[in-house]
């Protein structure tokens, strides 16, 4: 068992040398990507966000005021990309526009829906990966922007967070009278299945 845990530690670090790894890892992230609903990568951020919490809270003994920001600044992207993706998901759902579209518009809509929600799912799971394989550094590392400014990714994803909300909220009035499909939706995009 000890040699077999050595043998991935060695993996793990030297795992960026290696161009098979970074092909099979791509192609399993999108394969992920496209076959798990939102709901599981809503799963992975609120993994991340405990994970964030007992870095600043339990590692660097942080306040929580201090901890609940630094969460916040390691997610920020991952929940905007989170908020689009369910946000494309709804506006471009089979139930809402897709019942109004002819067939070669249709299919032009399935490809921005799958495109607005795949991609988004990927740089979520790279993210997480990303923290997984170097977990020991990550706990000891602090963000760096924890006590400076928000940097321009920062801030755009703080207005995309904003913008989607906005537009989530609206849904709820552009199916007015049809909330079940809605509800149907949501569960479809939130409930973790593939």
């Amino acid at each position: 068992m000890h040699t077999v845990l050595h043998r991935f530690r060695i993996f793990a670090h030297q795992h960026d040398d290696v161009p098979a790894f970074h092909a099979t890892f791509l192609v399993c992230t999108v394969l992920a990507a496209a076959l798990f609903n939102l709901g599981f990568f809503l799963l992975l951020i609120i993994a991340h966000m405990a994970l964030d919490f007992v870095k600043y809270r339990d590692v660097h003994h942080f306040n929580l005021r201090m901890t609940f920001k630094g969460m916040l600044l390691e997610s920020i992207v991952d929940i905007a990309l989170f908020l689009f993706s369910l946000t494309v998901g709804i506006y471009l759902s089979h139930a809402y526009f897709m019942t109004a579209l002819s067939g070669l518009l249709r299919s032009e809509m399935t490809i921005l829906r799958a495109f607005g929600t795949i991609v988004p799912k990927v740089r979520i799971l790279e993210n997480l990966a990303c923290v997984l394989f170097n977990l020991q550094s990550y706990l000891h590392s602090i963000h760096p922007n924890l006590q400076v400014p928000l940097t321009r990714i920062q801030h755009w994803s703080l207005k995309v967070s904003y913008l989607c909300l906005m537009l989530l909220a609206l849904s709820v009035l552009l199916f007015h009278g049809r909330e079940i499909t809605l509800l149907d939706i949501l569960a479809h995009e939130l409930i973790p299945a593939l």
